[in-house]
């Protein structure tokens, strides 16, 4: 293992596509425990008719290049993405977009944190928006376009996630400097 006694373990955020059938993700599991991987969250997408992304927050005293070996080697053909993760990963997705929209920020940053996207640009009404599966162009209720990019395709469910985001922040009312809208 890459680490030294003492040390802590890493967190890695996880992104698999598997074939959605019986025994795919007990396949990926003994490849964690080959590196000693322990699965702290676990989120599954629908992709398609025939496979899922499965997204994994893991624990473990290995690299991301040892944990990016030991679960391509479990998910032949598959898409894979293991980069290191933070602590606030570990919030389940509804109550990180909720303590997104809480915060107050803009829908482009909200949209970003919620999905980890790399970026968020608003194109102009003459420029183009998604060019790939690594696009995804979202328009708020305002009429506004959003379109993040980041290294993963996006799944079904997380489209769904960002409209209901951009919902919720199109209804949040200006706070008042007690912070309570209203009270």
């Amino acid at each position: 293992m890459s680490t030294e006694p003492g040390t802590t373990d890493g967190l890695y955020r996880v992104r698999v596509r598997l074939p959605d059938e019986p025994g795919a993700l007990a396949g990926l599991t003994a490849a964690l425990a080959q590196v000693r991987c322990n699965i702290l969250a676990l989120s599954v997408h629908g992709q398609d008719a025939h496979s899922v992304v499965d997204e994994l927050l893991v624990s473990g005293p290995c690299s991301v290049g040892e944990l990016s070996v030991a679960v391509c080697g479990a998910a032949p053909g598959g898409g894979v993405l293991v980069m290191t993760a933070d602590p606030h990963d570990l919030v389940d997705p509804p109550t990180r977009a909720l303590d997104i929209v809480a915060a107050g920020q803009s829908p482009a940053d909200g949209i970003a944190a919620l999905l980890g996207a790399s970026g968020v640009r608003t194109p102009g009404p003459d420029e183009p928006g998604a060019r790939d599966e690594h696009d995804l162009e979202l328009t708020a209720p305002d009429g506004t376009r959003l379109v993040a990019r980041r290294a993963a395709p996006f799944t079904v469910t997380e489209v769904a996630r960002a409209q209901a985001f951009l919902r919720a922040v199109a209804t949040r009312p200006e706070s008042d400097p007690r912070g309570w809208a209203g009270a």
